[in-house]
């Protein structure tokens, strides 16, 4: 009876210390908040799936997508400008940035996301600091899509998709 009731505590334990974890709410599958992206310059992947944005940072590039089904033209851009004041056209924020790039994929097939990639070197290059990264679906008089905050440390982006500004 003994060795019953102390398997019973054994496997009663072990469900306590390997089954439990936080549940992820409606999916029912359990979620580590140490699994959770984080943006490091070694390798990092975050999103804000509302948006349609999406960011990468891997090896010697910083690469932000952004979703197939947001109309943009084939000089749209994207860009790192310094402070956190938000951005409502295209004109203000060229006027500002300090580092762009124009669609890496704009011989793209539907189904792919728009592609903006930058150098580590290129981004080393900036002040650390507060930045805002806009994207700008038209270099000749467009309109900023959406914004949000991000902070440089040498070559490491760390984007705040809580504070994503859609125009």
């Amino acid at each position: 009876m003994k060795r019953l009731a102390a398997l019973v505590i054994l496997c009663a334990m072990s469900i306590a210390l390997f089954g439990c974890g936080k549940k992820d709410s409606g999916s029912g599958k359990v979620r580590d908040d140490d699994d959770k992206p984080k943006a490091t310059a070694a390798a990092a992947e975050d999103t804000a799936d509302d948006a349609g944005v999406g960011f990468k940072q891997t090896g010697g590039k910083v690469v932000f997508t952004v979703d197939k089904d947001i109309e943009l033209t084939q000089n749209a851009w994207l860009g790192f400008l310094p402070g956190t004041k938000g951005y409502k056209n295209e004109e203000d924020a060229d006027e500002y940035d300090v580092l762009y790039a124009y669609i890496e994929n704009p011989e793209k097939k539907a189904s792919e996301d728009f592609l903006f990639q930058f150098d580590n070197e290129s981004v080393d290059a900036l002040d650390d600091g507060d930045y805002i990264i806009v994207l700008c679906d038209d270099d000749d008089g467009g309109k900023v899509m959406l914004y949000f905050p991000a902070v440089l440390n040498g070559s490491n982006v760390k984007c705040d998709f809580d504070k994503i500004v859609i125009n």
